[in-house]
């Protein structure tokens, strides 16, 4: 996997959160694709401290410019949200949003996973598929979180929810009848996305786009297999080439 070295053009901090935003000269990146990215290593740096790259939705890309939206889980994390100079990104990889529709679709997003979500909608809009977003705002994320997330997405319906197992019940319930959408996209919890799957069969066809830690992003290290079902059998694919967006059948959860 080839990595480039890209000038950062600014960074924005809101709770734990952090929205960064690099020039980009390569390829187009999908809704649903994700970026290999880590700190730059200066010529001096002794040490490959944390080693491997964190893998981030593409947040959001226009006029050249991508931007990721992250939360501070850990020390890689934490180094990104501080780097104002370069940072290192692959091309955009994976398996991303079909937008083989005619819409109206429905943008769901449990929890803080709302990253993919600015390029999708950027791009159903380009297309002219009318979409309704609907987005939790947990009772832990942060206010500077909230109000973010406010002015980042002003026709979007909030669903607060308290912490617990209702959580994903409460932002199904908020969507109403789900057969009046001609697909549905997901990224939130595993709880959310299990949700979301057994609401979905048989209404309205889902695509769910799953978290799954990743070290090679290639399809060697066998790190982020999901199970899946393939002719009837359960098995396993990788979220990094065969996903990580899928469709909501196909997973065996």
């Amino acid at each position: 996997m080839k990595l480039h070295q890209v000038e950062v053009l600014d960074r924005e901090k809101f709770g734990n959160h952090t929205l960064l935003r690099y020039r980009w000269a390569g390829d187009t990146p999908r809704p649903g694709q994700f970026i290999m990215v880590r700190t730059t290593l200066s010529a001096s740096a002794s040490t490959l401290d944390p080693f491997l790259s964190r893998p981030l939705f593409v947040h959001d890309y226009a006029d050249g410019e991508v931007s990721l939206l992250f939360e501070v889980r850990g020390r890689g994390t934490a180094l990104l949200a501080e780097e104002s100079s370069h940072v290192t990104v692959s091309a955009p990889l994976g398996r991303g949003f079909g937008l083989n529709v005619d819409g109206p679709v429905a943008l769901v997003s449990g929890g803080v996973w709302v990253s993919p979500f600015k390029l999708l909608s950027r791009n159903l809009s380009l297309l002219d598929i009318p979409h309704d977003l609907y987005l939790e705002i947990p009772a832990s994320a942060p206010e500077a979180y909230a109000v973010w997330i406010s002015k980042a997405y002003p026709t979007a319906t909030f669903v607060r929810t308290d912490e617990g197992q209702e959580a994903p019940h409460d932002l199904l319930k908020s969507m109403g009848d789900l057969s009046r959408y001609r697909a549905l996209y997901a990224s939130g919890t595993s709880e959310t996305l299990a949700t979301l799957r057994e609401a979905s069969l048989d209404v309205v066809p889902a695509q769910l786009a799953v978290r799954e830690r990743m070290a090679c992003a290639v399809g060697s290290c066998y790190g982020c297999a999901v199970p899946v079902w393939r002719s009837g059998e359960r098995t396993y694919a990788r979220a990094c080439v065969d996903g990580p967006v899928f469709e909501a059948e196909v997973l065996a959860w």
